[in-house]
């Protein structure tokens, strides 16, 4: 992986976590961890999607689609072990 796509993937999945800070309304401290759940799910969804062989919205190199899905099922699983519904 080039550094052009690991700047990439950081930047689109920073916008990722600023959007969901945005949508559920978290304070400063939030975005930051919000940004670091982002990068690792779509870290995670790239190299997932490498591993099993499927492409899935191919940008370059980068499985942009697993990275996306990714590093929106990171935001939930995160966002729901912050902040419990109950």
């Amino acid at each position: 992986m080039t550094v052009q796509a690991v700047l990439f993937i950081v930047l689109v999945s920073a916008f990722y976590g600023c959007i969901y800070n945005l949508i559920t309304g978290g304070n400063i401290f939030s975005i930051f961890v919000n940004i670091i759940i982002a990068i690792a799910g779509f870290f995670a969804g790239h190299f997932v999607g490498t591993v099993i062989g499927r492409e899935f919205i191919q940008v370059g190199v980068i499985n942009f689609g697993w990275g996306s899905f990714l590093s929106f099922v990171f935001l939930m699983i995160g966002g729901a072990i912050s902040h419990p519904l109950f």
